[in-house]
């Protein structure tokens, strides 16, 4: 079996300002769209991995803005959602899809269980060790982790082509505590459409916010940007300004 990564791929993940001072920690699950070289861009054409399919559109913009801005560490994943995605459960459907929004995958079609083992074992677990760690450091340094997990969602419905209103969108679960001050503050601008688990829910699964800050006690939400409007490098960090504005201001109402 060849070896998943070689000497021309980086590392599984990412991290900026690991030594940050902030109490906020950031993570991205589908920050990039890099495939391992071992895997042939997975069959894909470019444009098909530049797509939503590949990696969440503009937060690689949104998460290096917030990062310097709160002087917060954030770990990434370095490779595309298509290969293994960060925020699914291993196994489960979505993990390592055949078809994505409709495109088939080639090189997802047909995996041995030793192809997604070395998957996740090179791929995967490096990244979680690495929130596991951040967030042990944070922890043991005498900060109490504000988990932030960033993504972004397609201007509409994939399945109705109905158009999505929201700028943005807070997902949670049972923990309120950092959810309400942030879609009470983003709420405060009329202006705004702010989704409440919208326009998905953090009761419908995903991994990383349970893994790491539920399991933990740690207060933690999901936020989600809407891609037409952080598809460049301008409007990402217009809107990550926005939601670190909320942010700052909720932090503050936290007691750690």
């Amino acid at each position: 079996m060849t070896a998943i990564l070689t000497g021309r791929d980086p590392v599984a993940f990412g991290e900026r300002n690991p030594d940050g001072r902030s109490p906020i920690l950031f993570i991205s699950d589908h920050h990039r769209n890099r495939v391992p070289v071992s895997l042939n861009n997975l069959g894909l054409p470019k444009a098909e991995l530049a797509r939503h399919i590949g990696y969440d559109i503009g937060i690689s913009w949104i998460a290096e803005y917030l990062s310097d801005r709160f002087d917060a560490p954030l770990v990434h994943s370095n490779f595309s959602r298509l290969v293994i995605d960060c925020n699914r459960v291993p196994g489960t459907e979505g993990s390592m899809p055949e078809v994505a929004d409709g495109t088939r995958v080639p090189g997802n079609i047909g995996l041995s269980p030793e192809d997604r083992e070395q998957r996740r074992i090179k791929l995967f677990e490096p990244y979680h060790r690495a929130i596991r760690k951040r967030m042990t450091a944070m922890a043991e340094d005498g900060r109490s982790p504000v988990i932030v997990a960033l993504h972004s969602f397609t201007p509409m419905m994939q399945d109705k082509g109905t158009p999505r209103p929201w700028e943005i969108g807070i997902i949670w679960n049972r923990d309120e505590r950092l959810a309400r001050p942030v879609i009470e503050a983003l709420r405060g601008d009329s202006a705004l459409t702010i989704g409440d688990n919208e326009p998905y829910s953090g009761r419908d699964g995903g991994y990383s916010l349970y893994e790491h800050p539920e399991a933990a006690g740690h207060p933690h939400i999901g936020v989600e940007f809407r891609q037409d409007l952080v598809a460049t490098r301008e409007g990402a960090h217009k809107w990550a300004r926005v939601f670190g504005n909320a942010l700052e201001i909720a932090v503050s109402s936290l007691t750690l």
